[in-house]
């Protein structure tokens, strides 16, 4: 199960979701009501009980079920895996939106901290803008053109609403306050260039979960919007393989080919992560 950034949808993760089933997944991606673009805003509960929802259908259609969310969508799934009876093949966290604190956040976001009972604070809105979330020029000129005619692209909306991003902060407190309850195998992948979160917050992610399989990668040619960017290949290939090779050791049997991770530059950045992180 796929799940998008706070008000996107699934656009955002068609070019991922077609690797992943290409290589024998079957994907889906829920629209989330009061989450999802075009859709009244809903509380974050709401959000993770209609994602609940759709694990526990999945759960007993399917041997196993596994999660991949990018942004805020990386943040609703480390709240779901916190909270599963029945543990969950594996979890890919690609760009975790814990904190709006990259170095393209603009100076105005201050007004998210003033109190809410003032008039203007509720008509904030954060606006997209170049970068959008994309290192590359090629693709970051087609999404420029979707956000003024469409207002939606492969890198989300185009703006985030003042009680979207209050929601979203409240999630990711929920994800932060009970980090230490996912156990089940996860892959963090962000990029160190990250306009729009820290790399930090991966870090952090992958230092408290209690997973003892666990991997983080860091990209070097990206911006936020990972699956799309520069290094996309490797976010398909590498999510991929780890998938498979989750799930082959959930289902106890080799049900895919797990290849070897490709990129020799990831295999040593990989052991140079787990020794200094530790």
């Amino acid at each position: 199960m796929m799940l998008h950034g706070l008000g996107a949808n699934a656009l955002e993760l068609q070019r991922i979701a077609k690797e992943l089933h290409a290589q024998g997944f079957t994907v889906v991606a829920p629209r989330i009501k009061g989450y999802t673009f075009e859709s009244d805003l809903q509380p974050w509960t709401s959000w993770v009980e209609q994602a609940q929802s759709k694990i526990w259908d999945l759960q007993a259609r399917y041997s196993s079920v596994s999660l991949v969310g990018i942004s805020m969508g990386a943040v609703l799934a480390l709240v779901l895996a916190q909270k599963q009876e029945n543990a969950l093949a594996g979890l890919v966290v690609l760009s975790a939106a814990l904190e709006f604190d990259g170095w393209n956040m603009p100076w105005y976001r201050v007004f998210l901290f003033v109190p809410s009972w003032l008039p203007f604070v509720s008509r904030y809105e954060l606006k997209e803008s170049d970068p959008f979330g994309i290192k590359n020029q090629e693709m970051r000129s087609a999404v420029r053109a979707l956000m003024r005619s469409q207002h939606i692209s492969e890198s989300g909306a185009d703006k985030l609403t003042y009680g979207q991003i209050k929601q979203g902060e409240a999630l990711a407190k929920e994800a932060r306050n009970n980090i230490q309850k996912i156990d089940c195998p996860c892959l963090i992948m962000h990029a160190v260039d990250d306009e729009v979160v820290h790399v930090r917050h991966a870090e952090w992610v992958y230092r408290h979960i209690k997973s003892e399989e666990k991997e983080i990668i860091y990209l070097g040619d990206s911006y936020h919007m990972i699956t799309v960017d520069n290094e996309r290949d490797t976010v398909y290939e590498e999510t991929a393989r780890f998938l498979k090779k989750s799930v082959n050791k959930y289902v106890g049997e080799d049900f895919f080919d797990v290849p070897f991770i490709k990129s020799p530059q990831i295999r040593r950045m990989l052991q140079k992560i787990q020794s200094s992180l530790f």
